[in-house]
């Protein structure tokens, strides 16, 4: 039997990623932590926040769960996890409907909160705690009416087992060696895919996907379905999530991440405050709390980036050494729609 690696074992992980180029990111902070005795307080009267969030895999958002209510008990969270699109569509109907249920929204498609600003639909905050986020992300919306939440990134994923030699680049994935071998997630559904679609189809046009189709890859929702199929062994190769593939990893099952030569896919993942929060008190209390260091301590725990840089990741590899692409907010906005009109009219879902 196979060892089941520890997350020590991680830190030999980083690969090409921690021997790229640096990009120049300005990473380290010096993080102080405000007093939030007051918000506590008047978040506790509340004693609620509702949060719908695609971040990360089910059992990681309950472990946020679980560190808020640890260092902040008295107010419960009650949260749904679904892909990207599906908490969206969620949320526009209960707009659309007058419904007053949720406090913060969490998406992995930076557009939807470009939208959702447009509407008027979301409270302008600045977190007192959010000078712990690494300069670049400190402000990714100027009028502070969306936060950053997360970091995750899409890479190559595949089966140890089965792939001795992974592909290097995105482009490695059109050999037809990798035909019956692929496994992706839908744009029409994950934040992630999405955000990787339109990342390919601006650097290779979409001739790229033209070519994929004739591997005849394997077509999910979420990204994390490529996951599922790479540890089942129904596919050996995809294009999934770092953050869900190392913890299945971690538990023992033949999956690995190569962070491509070409790019990883930086997914920078946002999180809102509605405007009619029911529980407003409790919902900036929480948003506050992304930039904890038990947040992020939680985030290392489940195998996602820490966004406070005293906290290392998991994995040792550091943000400002890898080399990822990143979509810009008004790219996204115009550009994965498009994307999804394209994608099934040449995969046929």
């Amino acid at each position: 039997m196979t060892a089941q690696p520890t997350r020590r074992s991680f830190i030999q992980l980083a690969g090409a990623a921690t021997a790229a180029a640096s990009v120049g990111m300005p990473w380290a902070v010096q993080a102080k932590d405000a007093d939030t005795t007051a918000l506590y307080a008047a978040a506790k009267k509340e004693g609620s926040v509702t949060w719908w969030t695609a971040h990360y895999a089910q059992d990681a958002a309950e472990a946020v769960r679980d560190a808020f209510v640890k260092k902040y008990p008295g107010i419960q969270v009650s949260f749904i996890r679904q892909t990207a699109q599906v908490v969206y569509q969620r949320t526009l109907q209960d707009l659309k409907a007058g419904v007053k249920e949720l406090d913060v929204f969490a998406s992995t498609d930076e557009a939807h909160y470009a939208i959702l600003k447009g509407q008027g639909a979301l409270a302008s905050y600045r977190p007192p705690d959010a000078g712990a986020l690494p300069k670049a992300f400190q402000r990714i919306d100027p009028d502070n009416d969306y936060q950053l939440g997360a970091i995750g990134f899409v890479i190559i994923n595949y089966n140890s087992d089965k792939v001795k030699a992974p592909p290097k680049k995105w482009t490695d994935l059109l050999d037809p060696r990798w035909k019956d071998q692929i496994t992706l997630g839908h744009p029409g559904f994950s934040g992630y895919v999405g955000n990787w679609v339109l990342a390919m189809n601006d650097k290779y046009g979409w001739d790229f996907f033209t070519k994929l189709a004739a591997n005849n890859p394997k077509i999910g929702r979420s990204v994390n379905d490529t996951v599922t199929d790479i540890v089942a062994g129904e596919r050996s190769v995809g294009a999934g999530p770092d953050n869900y593939s190392y913890d299945k990893k971690a538990q023992g099952n033949p999956i690995d991440v190569q962070f491509p030569e070409d790019d990883a896919i930086i997914i920078v993942s946002p999180v809102g405050i509605m405007k009619d929060a029911p529980h407003p008190n409790a919902a900036r209390l929480f948003e506050n709390f992304f930039y904890s260091k038990e947040y992020s301590q939680t985030m290392v725990k489940v195998f996602n980036f820490p966004l406070r840089s005293d906290v290392p990741a998991f994995n040792g590899m550091h943000l400002g050494k890898i080399k990822f692409y990143r979509n810009k907010v008004n790219r996204l906005a115009t550009g994965v729609p498009q994307m999804i009109a394209q994608w099934r009219q040449t995969f046929g879902v």
